[in-house]
């Protein structure tokens, strides 16, 4: 491991991001295997339950849930640099708990 002084490291919340980024490029493998088991056993099941109280949204959520967790997949299996791996994976992981959260929102307000 690599030992840089304060004044080298990024101070911004998005600096800070892309020298992690730059540093797990060498992890590929890594990245391959963390959203296909991070999807698959923590994040879908539960979200996808939580749908199911919603009606009428859970088939499309269900349905983009899936495009969602393949194209994670196929974006590692291309060879995609992990920036982009990782940017998709934390996109689907902030739908996966956005989406339910609005939609518990919205029947509250409603008052269902």
């Amino acid at each position: 491991m690599e030992m840089t002084s304060n004044k080298d490291r990024p101070k911004s919340l998005p600096g800070r991001y892309r020298a992690f980024l730059g540093r797990e490029e060498k992890n590929r493998t890594l990245w391959f295997i963390v959203p296909l088991m991070v999807l698959s056993a923590g994040v879908m099941p539960p979200t996808i339950f939580l749908m199911s109280y919603f009606g009428g949204l859970f088939l499309p959520f269900v349905g983009i849930s899936i495009l969602l967790f393949f194209t994670n997949i196929t974006l590692s299996i291309a060879g995609q640099p992990v920036r982009v791996t990782i940017g998709f994976f934390l996109f689907t992981v902030a739908f996966h708990f956005v989406v339910p959260l609005l939609c518990f929102i919205a029947t509250q307000l409603m008052g269902g």
